[in-house]
């Protein structure tokens, strides 16, 4: 290994052992404290307080870092404390699982498939059997109206209930993918600029594009779901939200806006651009990314995902810090990410180098100089969490050493097999002459 490699395995072992120092345990299971945001009188306010147990912001996230560092590292106390946040993660399932929650990154299916992954990187399959039939509960789970986005919704459990099904060879989950994909083109708005959907709730609001909350999480999730069972219908309402994205494109910035009407517009008084996983080019740039992996053909979305490419690899060879923080959510970290997805993908290495450059100009920063690390909760301090806090950020150093091994979690993906063949699937759902 290189001097740079030991410094990134380094930092991401050292935040991994200081997630273990600071668990709280009880009865087997453990959590954290540490700054998130809540909703309150109609604005988002910082909150110190116990992480959730979803992927986004509570344990089921920490524990899938914890579990891939150990696999690097053997250390058994970074093992127990994944098991723990395991635990702790699966004694709120049933909450999830009674308010009908089962989103990837705030709900049941990511837990599930938190345990699934973090089971194996722990050598425990009991862990990972738990998981398989969390994510049976979460296949007999009815979509809902509200629930549609690649966050809490339909788009982040489709590509889990695709994985499930080819990992554990179950027609249960593919019946559920196709039950989710049927329930987005329902709530399809289909308009002459393309298809679009209300994923906030709000009436006469624009409908918001990207990955997390937007057109784009479902575009991805939509194309999947078609190649994979060979129907065309997800396909063309794939290409349809692609065709609404397009039409908001801004060439002059090479960003997409950030439609959310409480965000503060700029000095033009148009919707600004946000360069983030959460909003903007760089969570575009990874739904065209997996969307050119599985239609390669398509010359439209491999531009896409080039322009998001640069527009990202820009933004973050501005400073030390371009975004104001390193979370993977909304900050360097996600963006970082991109470019290491984006190296493998488009077999462009200098991206790896990119990424490489910032994480080491933020390691002496702020590991170095044992600095806080700057999270996703604007003005607060430390996050434990995966995507707004230490566990990412730690994440993010084991995708640079290795990102096959470690691949991102900021694309809900199919990692078991290759998704361009039908194998597993069964003939039934391939229709296409």
């Amino acid at each position: 290994m290189t001097a740079e490699h030991d410094r990134v395995l380094d930092t991401a072992t050292a935040i991994g052992r200081r997630l273990c120092r600071d668990a709280i345990w009880h009865e087997g299971r453990c959590n954290w404290l540490g700054w998130s945001m809540e909703p309150h009188g109609g604005q988002w306010v910082n909150v110190y307080r116990a992480a959730g147990s979803t992927v986004y912001d509570g344990a089921g996230g920490i524990a899938v870092f914890l579990a891939r560092l150990f696999a690097l590292t053997r250390d058994p106390i970074i093992a127990a404390t994944a098991e723990g946040a395991l635990g702790q993660a699966l004694f709120a399932a049933e909450d999830l699982r009674r308010a009908g929650e089962y989103g990837f990154y705030s709900g049941l299916t990511g837990i599930a498939h938190s345990c699934v992954v973090a089971g194996d990187a722990l050598d425990r399959d009991d862990i990972a059997m738990r998981g398989r039939e969390m994510m049976r509960a979460g296949a007999q789970l009815e979509p809902l109206a509200q629930r549609l986005d690649v966050i809490n919704g339909s788009a982040g459990a489709i590509p889990l209930f695709i994985d499930a099904a080819k990992r554990f060879r179950r027609e249960e989950f593919l019946d559920a993918a196709l039950r989710h994909g049927t329930h987005l083109l329902e709530w399809a708005a289909r308009s002459d600029k393309g298809w679009s959907w209300n994923t906030l709730g709000l009436e006469n609001e624009p409908h918001l594009l990207g990955l997390a909350h937007g057109v784009s999480g479902i575009a991805y999730a939509l194309a999947l779901l078609g190649v994979t069972v060979g129907r065309r219908e997800f396909l063309e309402a794939a290409r349809e939200g692609l065709r609404y994205e397009r039409v908001h494109f801004r060439a002059t910035e090479g960003n997409w806006p950030d439609l959310r009407s409480f965000v503060q517009p700029s000095a033009s008084g148009a919707a600004p651009c946000m360069t983030a996983w959460c909003h903007g080019a760089p969570g575009i740039g990874f739904a065209r990314l997996g969307m050119h992996q599985i239609l390669p053909d398509d010359t439209s979305i491999l531009n896409d995902a080039e322009i998001a490419v640069r527009t990202t690899a820009a933004t973050l060879g501005k400073s030390a810090l371009g975004t104001g923080n390193f979370s993977l959510c909304h900050g360097d970290g996600g963006n970082a990410d991109l470019l290491i997805f984006a190296s493998d993908i488009l077999n462009q290495p200098q991206l790896r180098k990119e990424a490489m450059g910032a994480a080491l100009r933020a390691i002496d920063r702020f590991e170095e100089a044992r600095a806080p690390w700057p999270c996703g909760v604007p003005g607060a301090g430390e996050s434990p969490s995966l995507l707004l806090g230490l566990a990412g950020i730690g994440y993010l150093m084991l995708r640079l050493l290795d990102p096959v091994s470690h691949p991102t979690v900021l694309l809900p993906s199919i990692t078991h097999q290759d998704t361009t063949s039908k194998r597993g699937v069964n003939q039934r759902y391939a229709n296409v002459a």
